[in-house]
């Protein structure tokens, strides 16, 4: 009876779904979409106007855009208005420009005046055609085929035409009707696939009323294609695709004949008031009808709708102008109010939501591997049902005024499911009926588990067929079902925790141990023996999630970063912001199949977490439902599928799909600044290097990478070798500045897309700054020249010297040799007069009577004295190199103290005031000794005096004075008769240098004065 009401209630559930789908299927919201990443280009992104026209992509990533003000250029963060320069000169741009894509790479830019040429690999323009202005025509020419015989171009007044790609004219090879010229170059602006249109062979013109022009462009063979009330068109190289006011028209381009019509109103409600098409290169045809973009097949199958990434259109009113697609796989639209610039890649992320509800926050999640149905509760929202494909199965969430804050959610039985409330105990669902009852508790299980106290926390594991663990925020519990009812409820730990430090979550581990944690940051680890263990994480921050990855690790997710133990308990490793973790709060985990690593969901977005450390981040552009999740809102199905419950829906995907997105984005210089001045990078670079200057050497270097992904979705590394060692990291790498020396430097730089495991790609640049002339090789060489001639110089400076030493040696001899005589001279004019004198004592001596020899004996000792005196005087002279002013005086007064006895009566003083000892040769000095003794021996013989005073004063320069009281001197050097002493005062002072002057004092008396010459 039990197996019949099981299956009756299968059979049922299975009718009920059936209905939920088919319901969903017929409305127009449900059908397939295309969830995609769009990023809007307005004013606030440098959008100068908002009515564009045209747009194309280069060769290295960058996206023109005409607008009816003139053109700009997307680098990857900012729209830049552009003049073109040609030879110096600037031509504005101030009206709609029309792009031609060459094959070679080159862009045909055509503008009211001709065509230039744009090259992006040099960033330069040259102008290719020149044609007179004609009214107020935005466009006289138009190219659109190239061949390879040359450009095929359509041309005001001329009809199509044919120039080579150096702009010459080649031929005319068809005229076209005017009607059809008036309609294309009155237009004002022109938008592809409004009014022309081309496969491999031919050009499709439309007139504007109910036919389009065939032109063959090998045999020149006209056609005509009935066709009316067009909005746009385009074509393959077998169909005519064509939107007009009620349907899309699919015409075989062979036969003429009617292929399909698709009514709009499968697609659109109401009037269609802005439609675009284009054919992409795979075949898809893209068709826009008002703010709606959807795909075809080439046969006009219907595929997808394009949505954002929440399933709503891209533009969210208005329409779009135009579609355009490029190599990247973005999607460009021109909308009539801004530009979309769509990733046109496969979301790995689904997004599961109630578009019709306001409340969308979940809180927990289940998913049932036998009806393959996703049942999720919300906080303060109920519970929802979902298909495998994200579809809705109900209209309205299932909830009641005590059943709209769900915890968590396990199955019982076929068709019953636990519901645990924040607050308000259990209760069952009905899911077939939809119906929820209060779960029955037996009172006695009532006293060991309390179902309303339960913490905002992840608290339900199954175990087996009948086990479930459950927590609430005192302990975890064992508890026993037999079907719906509960058998018996045991707690696990040995104790309650307290009000302060609650239950938070807990896990269940393979080696049979159970990890509870706690809001203060507390793990208990209670072991299959019953053992307790303790620890705390760094910070003592809550805990909300825990996980077992496949190695066997323990991963703990707090308020303030990722953990990760052994099963012993042991830290291995921590994760945080500063470790390249979005956000340092993780709500909940989910490990990897089959690797050390875990999904961790946070405020910021999701994070795959690898245990050797690398960190791969998601937020809502790549496709998240937000980038706020919800504490523990996340299962891992049987198939290896996830679900992270947030506060906008559930994101679900497959680990392994993450790492299939494919792009291969250009790495750029958007900016080059040297100097606080703008340059032309690419003009400046010759094979990969630019050299500057010495004086340009501050740089700043604007990246980006040019692919599927937005510039700041990528994850740059940079460096400037031969600068700096260590790697820099960032989203967006702008305003990279150096100050540069003379040298040669490398600038790596490399990207890879942040929400994949895609490859690497890499740039280097060459920087040479040149050295400054005083640093150049000529100037070196020249600065040794200098040098070598500087040493000679020196050498020759100082054999020079030793020269004039060698000189100053001879002199020194030859004046040494003149002393020498000198000296010889003294010694013969001064000892000889005494030697003389004795000869004449001895000689009368011998002549003398006795008694008369005492007086000669007198005289014979006195001029024997005088003769040992001269010599000593002489030999101290000589025996010094030089003699100080100090040591003459000294000698000096020795002198005058051996004559003071000879003269009782006169009194002899000497004042000494040397300041500045000066040094006099031994010449000088012996001539200075001199003239101090004839000065004297004067005084005493011939002035009568009675009294002698000298005085000896040197600071800058020395005197000395010889004052005597006698009888003076009548103009003593008019006098003849001055006598040897005199003379010889007046010769030895002229010999030295110096200064002799004698005078009388008053009353009586005279001074002699010797000083130095001051001139």
């Amino acid at each position: 009876m039990l197996k019949i009401i099981i299956y009756c209630k299968s059979i049922l559930f299975t009718v009920f779904i059936f209905i939920c789908l088919n319901v969903s299927a017929q409305n127009i919201a449900s059908q397939l979409i295309k969830r995609c990443s769009v990023k809007t280009l307005n004013y606030e992104q440098g959008l100068s106007n908002n009515s564009t026209n045209n747009i194309i992509t280069d060769a290295l990533g960058f996206t023109w855009v005409s607008t009816k003000t003139g053109l700009q250029r997307y680098n990857g963060y900012a729209l830049e208005t552009i003049n073109p320069i040609i030879d110096k000169k600037v031509i504005p741009i101030n009206a709609p420009v029309y792009f031609f894509g060459l094959q070679n790479g080159l862009i045909w830019m055509s503008y009211k005046e001709g065509v230039l040429e744009y090259d992006a690999r040099k960033n330069s323009f040259r102008k290719i055609l020149s044609l007179p202005g004609s009214g107020n025509l935005n466009f006289l020419i138009i190219p659109f085929k190239e061949t390879s015989k040359g450009i095929f171009c359509m041309q005001f007044n001329k009809g199509i035409v044919l120039y080579s790609l150096q702009g010459k004219l080649i031929e005319t090879p068809s005229e076209v009707p005017g009607s059809f010229l008036k309609n294309i170059f009155n237009a004002g602006e022109i938008l592809p696939n409004k009014i022309l249109a081309l496969n491999k062979n031919s050009i499709f013109i439309y007139n504007g009323r109910d036919s389009i022009q065939q032109i063959n462009f090998q045999t020149h063979a006209v056609n005509y294609i009935i066709a009316k009330n067009i909005n746009c068109f385009t074509c393959s190289d077998n169909f005519l695709y064509s939107v007009s006011n009620n349907q899309i028209t699919i015409i075989n381009i062979e036969d003429k004949k009617l292929y399909k019509n698709i009514s709009l109103e499968n697609f659109i409600r109401g009037n269609l008031i802005g439609a675009a098409i284009y054919l992409n290169e795979n075949g898809t045809v893209l068709i826009s009808l008002n703010n709606h973009l959807f795909g075809f097949d080439a046969n006009g199958i219907y595929k997808y709708e394009f949505t954002d990434l929440n399933r709503n259109p891209f533009a969210a009113q208005g329409f779009i102008r135009m579609i355009y697609t490029d190599r990247f796989k973005r999607i460009w639209l021109l909308t009539n109010d801004d530009i979309k610039r769509i990733q046109n890649a496969n979301i790995p992320f689904e997004h599961f939501i109630y578009s019709g509800s306001n409340n969308n926050f979940i809180r927990s999640i289940y998913y049932d591997e036998e009806k393959h149905v996703l049942l999720a509760g919300c906080y303060n929202g109920g519970i929802q049902l979902y298909d495998t494909s994200g579809n809705a199965l109900w209209e309205y969430a299932v909830s009641s005024q005590n059943v709209k804050d769900i915890n968590a959610i396990e199955k019982l039985t076929g068709d019953e499911y636990l519901i645990e409330t924040i607050g308000n105990g259990w209760y069952i669902l009905h899911l077939s009926t939809k119906k929820i009852t209060p779960f029955f508790l037996d009172e006695k299980i009532k006293k060991n588990i309390n179902t309303s106290a339960i913490n905002f926390l992840n608290n339900l594991q199954r175990i087996n067929d009948s086990t479930i663990f459950i927590a609430n925020k005192y302990n975890v519990f064992n508890c026993i079902f037999k079907n719906e009812r509960l058998v018996s409820a045991q707690p696990l730990l040995p104790f309650n925790a307290t009000v302060s430090n609650e239950i938070s979550c807990f896990i269940y581990a393979s080696d049979k141990s159970l990890w509870v944690s706690t809001v203060s940051g507390l793990v208990y680890r209670l072991g299959k023996s019953k053992e307790l263990q303790t620890f705390s994480i760094a910070g003592n921050y809550e805990i909300r999630s825990l996980a077992e990855d496949a190695q066997q690790n323990i991963w703990i997710g707090s308020d303030k970063g990722l953990y990760v133990y052994n099963l012993a308990g042991t830290p291995l490793k921590s994760f945080t912001v500063q470790k390249g973790l979005l956000n340092d709060c993780i709500y909940a985990l989910l490990p990897v199949e089959n690797k050390a690593a875990v999904f961790a969901s946070s405020n910021l977005g999701l994070s795959y977490v690898s245990l050797d450390g690398k960190i791969i981040n998601y937020t809502k552009e790549s496709g998240l439902q937000e980038n706020e999740f919800n504490t523990g809102s996340a299962i891992k199905t049987v198939n290896g599928k996830f679900y992270f419950g947030g506060v906008n829906g559930i994101t679900s995907f497959y680990p392994s799909s993450l790492s299939n997105i494919k792009d291969k984005p250009v790495l750029n210089v958007t900016k080059f600044i040297i100097n606080d001045s703008l340059y032309n990078f690419l003009s400046l670079m010759k094979h990969d290097s630019i050299q500057l200057n010495y004086v340009q050497n501050h740089i700043q270097l604007d990246f980006a990478a040019n692919g599927l992904f937005n510039a700041n979705e990528y994850e740059y590394t940079y460096r400037l070798s031969g600068f700096e060692q260590n790697w820099q990291t960032t989203h967006q790498p702008t305003g990279i500045k150096y100050v540069l020396g003379p040298g040669t430097y490398s600038f790596e730089i490399s990207c890879r897309p942040i929400f994949s495991s895609a490859n690497i790609f890499k740039k280097t640049i060459t920087i040479i700054i040149s050295p400054p002339w005083w640093q150049s090789l000529w100037f070196r060489i020249l600065m040794a020249l200098i040098f070598i001639a500087a040493i000679a110089l020196i050498v020759r400076q100082f054999f020079h010297k030793q020269f004039q030493k060698k000189l100053r040696t001879l002199k020194l001899q030859h004046e040494i040799q003149l002393e020498r005589e000198r000296i010889s001279r003294d010694l013969h004019d001064n000892l000889g007069a005494y030697a003389a004198a004795i000869a004449s004592n001895v000689a009368t001596i011998k002549s003398f009577e006795n008694g008369k020899e005492e007086k000669i004996f007198h005289q014979l000792k006195d001029n024997s004295q005088s003769i040992i005196n001269q010599l000593n005087d002489t030999i101290w002279a000589l025996n010094k190199e030089a003699i100080s002013l100090t040591a003459v005086s000294d000698r000096f007064k020795v002198f005058l103290q051996k004559i003071q006895p000879n003269y009782p009566g006169i009194q002899i003083s000497i004042e000494e005031n040397i300041l500045l000892d000066e040094k006099l040769s031994p010449t000088n000095a012996l001539h200075l000794f001199r003239i101090m003794q004839e000065g004297v021996n004067n005084a005493l013989r011939h002035s009568k005096c009675n009294e002698i005073f000298i005085k000896i004063v040197s600071d800058d320069h020395w005197k000395i004075m010889i004052r005597d009281d006698g009888i003076g001197m009548k103009d003593i050097h008019a006098s003849n008769n001055g006598g040897n002493g005199l003379q010889n005062i007046q010769m030895r002072s002229e010999e030295a240098g110096w200064q002799v002057n004698w005078k009388e004092t008053s009353p009586k008396g005279t001074e002699l004065i010797i000083y130095t010459n001051t001139n």
